[in-house]
C-alpha cells in the first residue's frame, strides 16, 4: 500500500471513529482534557503544533487566518453565525448568515486543502420614504439565497525563527454555485499572505494581507485586504484577540472600508473549541456592528 492509499485509510478510519466523539459532546459525557498552555483566538490563535494531542489551531472567529496547517489524515470542521447590521440615513440592512462552514483537510504535512461555504444569507433592508400625502411610510425588502462554494489550499512555508515569523499562504477560487441573485456569477480568485510571530506563552500577533478579483455585475475589480491580530491566552482554555481589518476598496467604485473586532474562545478540549466575537465598523462604507458565535470540531 503506497502513502497517498494509507493517508486515505487513515482518513476514513478518523471519520468513523469521530461518530462516537461527537455523540459524547451531545449527551455530555466526560471529555478529554488538556493542561497545555496555549492561545485560543481563532485565526489569530499562533499555537504551532501538528500533534492530535495538542489543542487545534482554527482560522475562526476572527478575519485573520491562521498559519497552521491540518495533521495529515485529519479533517477539522469550523462552523458558526453571523448577524451584521448597518443603517445609513433613512437606509437599515439586517443581515444573517449561517452555517459560515469550512472544512480543512490535512493531505500532507504542512499543506492542506479547504472547501468553504458561507451559507445561507437573509438580509433585510428597510427604508423610510414619503407616500403621495407627504408622511414618512417605512418598506422592507428582503433578499436571501445560497452563497458561492470556495475551494483552496493553505501552505506553510516556514517556521518562526529569531525575528522572523511563521508564514505560509493561501489561495483559492470561488465557484458560482450560490443563489443568481448573491452569487457573484464567475469564477473569483484569492490570495492571502499569512504570518504570525509567537511574543511569549501568553501573547502572539498574526496578519494577513490578501488579493482578489471580485466579480460585481459584469465588471471585475481587484480589491485587497490587510489585518493584524493581537491574542492573549487568559487561561490554558480561555483565550481573546483583538483585530483591525479593512477591505480596499469595500466595492468596485467605492472607498476603503476598516473594522475592529474581538472576541472570546474557549477549549472544551483538545479537538473541540466554542467562539464568540463583537465587532464595529470605523468609516461609513463599513457595516456599524456585526456579532456572531460558532464551534470548531477536530477529527
Amino acid at each position: 500500500m503506497d502513502s497517498t492509499t494509507d493517508s486515505s485509510v487513515q482518513l476514513v478510519s478518523r471519520l468513523t471513529r469521530s461518530i462516537g466523539k461527537l455523540a459524547a459532546l451531545i449527551i455530555g459525557l466526560p471529555l478529554f482534557g488538556h493542561t497545555t498552555q496555549s492561545l485560543h483566538a481563532g485565526a489569530s490563535t499562533t499555537r504551532h503544533h501538528t500533534a492530535m494531542d495538542e489543542p487545534l489551531v482554527t482560522d475562526r472567529p476572527d478575519f485573520t487566518e491562521s498559519t497552521e496547517v491540518i495533521p495529515t489524515a485529519h479533517l477539522q470542521f469550523e462552523l458558526g453565525y453571523i448577524f451584521t447590521y448597518d443603517r445609513e440615513q433613512s437606509e437599515r440592512r439586517r443581515d444573517q448568515t449561517f452555517p459560515e462552514i469550512l472544512v480543512r483537510i490535512g493531505i500532507a504535512p504542512d499543506f492542506e486543502l479547504r472547501i468553504g461555504w458561507e451559507g445561507y444569507s437573509i438580509t433585510e433592508e428597510l427604508f423610510d420614504t414619503p407616500d403621495r400625502n407627504g408622511q414618512i411610510i417605512s418598506r422592507e425588502d428582503t433578499l436571501q439565497g445560497s452563497n458561492d462554494l470556495t475551494l483552496g489550499f493553505k501552505h506553510k512555508l516556514f517556521e518562526q525563527k529569531g525575528l522572523l515569523p511563521h508564514f505560509g499562504f493561501i489561495g483559492a477560487i470561488s465557484v458560482p454555485s450560490g443563489s443568481y441573485e448573491i452569487s457573484s456569477g464567475d469564477v473569483d480568485p484569492t490570495l492571502i499572505l499569512i504570518w504570525a510571530y509567537d511574543i511569549n506563552d501568553t501573547f502572539a500577533i498574526a496578519g494577513n494581507v490578501g488579493f482578489s478579483g471580485v466579480t460585481e455585475g459584469i465588471d471585475r475589480f481587484l480589491q485587497s485586504s490587510a489585518s493584524i491580530s493581537l491574542a492573549m491566552a487568559l487561561s490554558n482554555q480561555l483565550g481573546f484577540y483583538v483585530e483591525y481589518f479593512g477591505l480596499y476598496p469595500n466595492s468596485r467604485d467605492t472607498d476603503d472600508a476598516h473594522y475592529i473586532n474581538g472576541g472570546f474562545t474557549y477549549l472544551i478540549n483538545n479537538n473541540f473549541q466554542l467562539d464568540i466575537r463583537l465587532g464595529t465598523g470605523l468609516n461609513e462604507l463599513a457595516d456599524d456592528l456585526f456579532v456572531g458565535f460558532g464551534f470548531s470540531l477536530r477529527i
